[in-house]
């Protein structure tokens, strides 16, 4: 043995005495688990074994599939213990809840540079941090609709991007140009998600008026969540009511015209704001159809009474607006019905029905006060009615000896006013007056004629007979067996076609109260039946019957 063995031997015993005596450090497992809410992660270190001396160790983060700065914080620490000290030691990491659904994601840890003690045979560790997503919480779609008689307005909320935890959204509905309650009844509340649940809705009563208006709108808003969730940027959606009633009227401001002597049916008020646009009239809506958007031709309305007029040239288009619909389109046109009633139609899809207006009262009420005749009513089809009796109603007896209204006081005189009036002819004095009808088939039969002063000139208005109620008289005639193309033809002349012949009748102006004593049940049947001659000219004519109680005659011409 040489010199230098002799010497290291000794030392070299002593060293591996003192390794064989020395303690050893490791992971206390081989895998740690934290959720991604949960911060920080905690990694215990055990020491067993010898503890006399003291000892050291680096933990360091070394890789993985988490990214460090966004996923954890990089872990780079040493650990120490005293001589004698066994306990176990801890580390912590500090995990990011980054909002993204990614799985489980890994951080490897690794022991180095152990001082004093041995490493362990666990001396890298995984620790695995475990997705954790509340999610984000919007409504699924940004606009909903739902008919007007469709009971409820459903909206669907829905969680995505993860369903951890249990998580409460608030919910609000808000004011549009629907409004609670005319609309709709108002709601509020809390959604509650559950562990794993990923959609709610909500139920928003919808209010069916009855009523034509616009589609209307409001909002329902989500707010105020719990749970750790995120408010997504769709957190309001809008519900649109859709219209589903044709009759626009109700909801619209009319007036009754007063006039002396005049009974008079409501009128729709044009200056109004259209149902659809706020920012726009009714009138100016009907000034853009394109028939009216010529310079010079515009429809006006008189605010005292209601009448509506258009001048195109010398002459003068006189209408009573009288009730609103929903149009089947939005094509701003001006149509005339055969009896000389029609529609305006804008282009926002409102309809505008409307009957020919008498454009003077005076001159016709001068000439009635004459005969004795002061009251005058004007029907929601347009037509003037003037009753044949005016004062208190003559009584008489019936079979029975019981005292009766005698049934003919409730007849009366029915004219149609034509739609259009024109400059009187020359030499012309303002008046009343008749003229003979110019169909040769019906002398003896006239028409009248209204001479008025309108402005510094005098201008002619024309009033004939006509059915008493035009929709229910063509059904009732189109209602016959071959009958079909029913037509007017003015001056109180109706035409149909009959298998292949065209046929015309002419309208009395006379519009009786059917009499209960000419019929054999208490309710007089309906519609348009055919009689015996009326009129002497040898040919069957029709009597037409009408919901209301009254009848009129029709002749047929040959």
């Amino acid at each position: 043995m040489t010199r230098l063995t002799r010497f290291f031997t000794p030392f070299l015993c002593l060293l591996a005495s003192a390794y064989a005596q020395a303690g050893s450090i490791e992971f206390s497992a081989a895998v740690y688990s934290s959720s991604e809410i949960t911060t920080p992660a905690t990694i215990t270190l055990t020491r067993t074994g010898t503890t006399t001396a003291a000892a050291s160790v680096q933990v360091t983060s070394t890789g993985g599939t988490a990214t460090a700065g966004s996923d954890y914080t990089a872990v780079s620490a040493t650990v120490s213990w005293a001589a004698g000290d066994a306990a176990s030691k801890t580390v912590s990491v500090a995990i990011a809840d980054d909002r993204l659904v990614e799985g489980t994601e890994t951080v490897t840890l690794s022991l180095s540079s152990v001082t004093g003690d041995t490493l362990g045979s666990n001396s890298s560790a995984t620790l695995n941090i475990l997705d954790y997503e509340q999610g984000t919480l919007q409504f699924s779609a940004a606009t909903y609709s739902v008919a007007e008689n469709g009971g409820t307005a459903v909206l669907n909320v829905s969680r995505t991007s993860g369903s951890n935890g249990a998580v409460t959204v608030n919910y609000a509905t808000t004011n549009g140009t629907a409004t609670s309650p005319g609309f709709f009844t108002a709601a509020s509340g809390t959604l509650n998600f559950a562990e794993g649940e990923t959609s709610k809705s909500i139920g928003v009563s919808i209010i069916d008026n009855a009523v034509g208006q616009a589609n209307k709108v409001f909002t329902v808003t989500l707010s105020t969540i719990t749970g750790g969730a995120l408010l997504g940027t769709q957190s309001s959606a809008s519900v649109t009511i859709i219209n589903d009633d044709s009759d626009f009227t109700p909801g619209l401001t009319r007036i009754t015209p007063n006039a002396a002597g005049v009974t008079q049916p409501e009128l729709v008020t044009l200056s109004q704001a259209s149902p659809f646009n706020s920012a726009n009239s009714l009138l100016a809506t009907i000034n853009r159809i394109p028939e009216l958007a010529i310079p010079s031709l515009e429809a006006t309305q008189e605010a005292a009474n209601g009448r509506t007029s258009i001048v195109v040239g010398d002459a003068t288009y006189h209408l009573y607006p009288y009730s609103a619909s929903q149009a089947s389109s939005t094509t701003a046109a001006i149509y005339l019905n055969p009896d000389q009633s029609g529609r305006l139609v804008t282009d926002e899809g409102l309809q505008i029905n409307f009957q020919p207006a008498l454009a003077d009262f005076s001159v016709l009420q001068n000439a009635l006060n004459l005969m004795k005749l002061t009251e005058m009513a004007i029907t929601k089809y347009g037509n003037l009615e003037i009753q044949k009796n005016q004062g208190p109603p003559p009584l008489e007896l019936d079979d029975s000896g019981k005292l009766v209204i005698n049934n003919s006081y409730y007849d009366r005189y029915n004219l149609r006013p034509s739609v259009v009036s024109t400059l009187a002819p020359a030499g012309a004095v303002k008046g009343v007056y008749l003229l003979a009808h110019p169909n040769p088939a019906l002398a003896g039969e006239v028409y009248m004629q209204i001479i008025y002063p309108a402005g510094s000139t005098l201008r002619q208005q024309l009033l004939t007979t006509a059915p008493a109620n035009w929709q229910e008289f063509s059904n009732g005639l189109l209602a016959l067996n071959g009958v079909n193309t029913v037509r007017s033809e003015g001056n109180g002349i109706v035409s149909f076609k009959y298998n292949t012949r065209t046929l015309r009748m002419y309208a009395d102006f006379i519009v009786r109260r059917v009499d209960p004593k000419t019929y054999s049940t208490p309710s007089p049947k309906t519609g348009l039946f055919s009689v015996s001659d009326l009129n002497g000219d040898g040919m069957d004519d029709f009597r037409m019957v009408y919901a209301s109680g009254d009848e009129q005659y029709f002749y047929l011409l040959p």
